[in-house]
Order: C-alpha cells, then sequence, then structure tokens
C-alpha cells in the first residue's frame, strides 16, 4: 500500500511536472536573495510608491513653466551658507529639483572650434584617396563653467566616511581635452562629451592611506579651538584605513591583506554567532564608489536647481580615459557627468524627446 501512494506521488508529480519545476526553481531564488521560506510567504502586497520617474519630455515641460514663473538667479546673487531659509521653502526646492532632474541624452554646441569644423583625414585604399570627415568638440560657454565650477563646491559637502573624502573631481572643458575623452567613450557617449560644455570625472581613490599625513592635518585643523589627542586621532586614522582597506601598497599585496582582514573580521562574527558585533567591510574601490557617488549625487541636484542638464555614464574605456588624461592608476572611474544646456527641438510642446 505504501509502495502504491508513492507511485501515485511520483505520477502526479510527473503529470504537473511543469508546476514542479517552478516551485522547485524558488528555492534557490529566495536563498540567493537571504529570504527564508516562511519569510517568502508571510511577505506582503508591495506599495505604491510615493513618486513615478518622469520622463525627460515632462521634465522639460516641468523646467519651462519655472523658468516662465520664475527669473533666472545670477551666479553672484546665489543663496549662501549663512542666509537662513525656512525648512518649508527647502522642502518645495528639493521636491522640484529631483522633478525637474533628468538624464539628458542631447546636448546644445555653444559654438564650433576656432579651426576646421571637421578634420580631414585622407585613407590610402586601394589607389584612392578617401576623405572621412571625424567630429569633433565644441568650445565651452564660459558661464556654464562658472556655475558648474559652483555646482562642484556645493557637492564638496556631501557626506563621507568619516569625512575622509576619497575622491577627486576633475573637469574636462577644453576642446583638445573633451576631444581625447569622448575617443574613450563608446556610442553616443562621444557625441555627448563633444557637444556638452564640459564633463566632470569623478575619481574614486583606492589607496586612501597615501594621504594618511594630510588627513592627520585636516583633523588638527578642524580641532584649532579644542584639540583632539595623539591617541584619538591615531584611533581616527586606523579607523578610516580598516573601512577603506585603502592600504598604501602596490595593488597585489594591498588586495590579499585587503582580503585577509575581511575574511578574518567576517570569521569573528561567524564564530561568536553575532554575538560580537562586528563591522561589514568591503574592498577598496567599493568602499570609495560609494563615497564617491553622494558627490556626483550632489554635484547633478545642484546642476539642476541651476538650469544645467546632466548625463551620467559609465560607458567608458577606463585604461585609456588614464592614459589620455594623465590619471594616476590609484583612482578608478565609476562615473562621468556631461554638463551643458541641453537640446530643445523646435517644436514648442515638446512631445518628442530630446535626443
Amino acid at each position: 500500500l505504501i509502495f502504491k501512494r508513492k507511485i501515485r506521488v511520483v505520477a502526479s508529480l510527473y503529470m504537473n511536472r511543469d508546476a514542479t519545476m517552478i516551485i522547485l526553481s524558488l528555492f534557490p531564488l529566495l536563498f540567493s536573495l537571504g529570504i527564508s521560506v516562511s519569510d517568502a510567504f508571510l511577505v506582503g502586497p508591495l506599495q505604491r510608491p510615493v513618486q513615478i520617474s518622469r520622463r525627460p519630455t515632462e521634465a522639460l515641460k516641468l523646467m519651462r513653466r519655472q523658468r516662465e514663473k520664475a527669473p533666472s538667479v545670477p551666479v553672484a546673487s546665489m543663496t549662501t551658507d549663512t542666509e537662513e531659509i525656512s525648512p518649508s521653502a527647502m522642502a518645495v526646492a528639493f521636491d522640484s529639483i529631483n522633478r525637474c532632474r533628468y538624464a539628458c541624452t542631447r546636448f546644445r554646441r555653444h559654438a564650433e572650434p576656432k579651426k576646421e569644423p571637421a578634420q580631414i583625414t585622407a585613407i590610402a585604399k586601394e589607389g584612392k584617396n578617401k576623405a572621412i570627415a571625424e567630429p569633433t568638440a565644441s568650445e565651452s560657454d564660459k558661464i556654464v563653467i562658472r556655475q558648474v565650477l559652483h555646482c562642484l563646491n556645493i557637492a564638496r559637502r556631501a557626506p563621507s566616511g568619516f569625512n575622509s573624502q576619497p575622491y577627486r573631481l576633475l573637469m574636462v572643458s577644453s576642446v583638445h581635452a573633451k576631444e581625447a575623452l569622448a575617443k574613450c567613450c563608446h556610442g553616443r557617449n562621444a557625441d555627448r562629451v563633444r557637444d556638452s560644455d564640459c564633463t566632470v570625472l569623478f575619481l574614486a581613490d583606492r589607496e586612501w592611506g597615501r594621504d594618511w599625513t594630510r588627513f592627520g592635518k585636516f583633523l588638527d585643523a578642524r580641532n584649532e579651538g579644542n584639540p583632539i589627542g595623539k591617541w584619538m586621532k591615531r584611533k581616527i586614522q586606523m579607523l578610516v584605513l580598516l573601512f577603506s582597506s585603502g592600504y598604501p601598497l602596490p595593488r597585489f599585496l594591498s588586495a590579499p591583506i585587503s582580503f585577509l582582514v575581511r575574511s578574518i573580521i567576517g570569521f569573528m562574527g561567524a564564530i561568536t554567532r553575532r554575538r560580537l558585533l562586528v563591522p561589514t567591510l568591503s574592498s577598496a574601490e567599493t568602499w570609495s564608489t560609494k563615497n564617491t557617488m553622494l558627490v556626483a549625487m550632489s554635484y547633478m541636484l545642484a546642476a539642476t536647481s541651476r538650469g544645467l542638464a546632466t548625463c551620467p555614464m559609465e560607458g567608458v574605456w577606463v585604461p585609456g580615459i588614464k592614459r589620455a588624461l594623465g590619471i594616476p592608476r590609484r583612482y578608478a572611474i565609476p562615473l562621468i557627468v556631461s554638463t551643458g544646456t541641453p537640446y530643445h527641438t523646435p517644436t514648442t510642446d515638446l512631445d518628442e524627446a530630446d535626443d
């Protein structure tokens, strides 16, 4: 009787093999997400998002309506750090900036370079010369460059781990530099670099330990009235070095040391069954990239508040960019952001996208 029941169970599973495979495939998915089977059935329905992301055309329409309501504010009369703003006004401004921000896919060229508008390259093939027109980068608007520098100065106030600021910001605005950068970008990213007024490169420092002395001087200068002790300063420096994994060593030595330290700390938490709370450490590039992204988002919001369009891009050839612009190997390039004036179609209703 038991044998017959087993045959019936196997036969029913075979008849419903499609449903059985679907159910079995859910277990590795739940395991990869870190959700237990009991928790999976307790998950309720998804809540409706607070704000649905807008299309680029809707963001352009909103920006145009706001420009018609309020005149543009010059750079010299911008809000300073000492001015007081009501919380309600700050909330309205922040919501408006987030709604207006979008990824601009096409920029308006400010002016053509002083040289010929297109460089003609003669290629000899089969005894005949073929002329190929290569696109060139445009001139940059000086007013936009001043606004971008102000936005970068504001973005430096973004938070970072222990206020260590493991990043560098590189703005590319000259014609030759933009052309060199565009040759290392994929697809239409190259056109965006050439047509925009400037492109900001966000460099993540993977070897923060080389700034050990500079960070110590920063701690001393920040606490001039109430100086911190020597041991406290060393404690902060050691904590930053532990979390950043940016040891001042060559990559073939720092990477194994970082992996060994992270493994030991993770093993300590496992053997104590989480009774000893230990931090979750990450690699040097992951830690510096997390801090750099905070600055990048602050910069894009600051640029949007001044009517500038931005386009964050990651489709680039990083080794070529480092070689062309002379960037040291210790820096990673997780993101570049082109900034300029958006290209608008002749239509007034803006029903078409900006590209």
